[in-house]
C-alpha cells in the first residue's frame, strides 16, 4: 500500500480494491450456492455500516502509510480490537457487560504501547 500510494491516491486505491474484491466474493457466494432468501431494512442498515466503517478506516490506513513510516502507523492497528468492543457495546446495547475493567485496562496498555512507540525520548548524555 505504501509503494502505490506514493503515485495515486490511497482512498481511490481502497475503493478499487473494495469494489473488485466484492465483486469476486459476490460472485464466488453465488457460484457456490449461496443466496439471499430475505432482506430487512435492518440487515441493509447494518451493511451500510459495516461498509461505512470498512471504507474509512482503510482509506485512513492508506492516506497515514502514504505520509508515515510503516513501523509507525502499524501499531495503530492494536487499537481495532479496543474499537470493537467499544463500538459493539454501543451499537448492540451490550453496556457494563462489555466495558469493565477488562475493556478499560486494554485501553490503557493500547494508548501506553502507542505513546512508547512514537514518542521520541531524548537521550541523555
Amino acid at each position: 500500500m505504501k509503494k502505490y500510494s506514493k503515485k495515486d491516491n490511497p482512498v481511490m486505491f481502497s475503493g478499487y480494491q473494495f469494489i473488485l474484491g466484492g465483486i469476486v466474493m459476490v460472485l464466488l457466494g453465488f457460484g457456490m450456492g449461496g443466496r439471499i432468501p430475505h432482506v430487512s431494512v435492518s440487515a441493509l442498515l447494518m451493511l451500510f455500516y459495516l461498509a461505512c466503517i470498512s471504507a474509512v478506516a482503510y482509506s485512513l490506513w492508506g492516506i497515514l502509510l502514504k505520509y508515515n513510516p510503516v513501523s509507525k502507523v502499524a501499531i495503530f492497528g492494536f487499537t481495532n480490537p479496543v474499537f470493537g468492543v467499544l463500538l459493539s457495546a454501543w451499537w448492540l446495547g451490550e453496556g457494563s457487560a462489555e466495558l469493565g475493567w477488562n475493556a478499560l485496562l486494554a485501553l490503557i496498555l493500547v494508548c501506553i504501547g502507542i505513546c512508547i512507540v512514537n514518542v521520541k525520548f531524548e537521550k541523555q548524555a
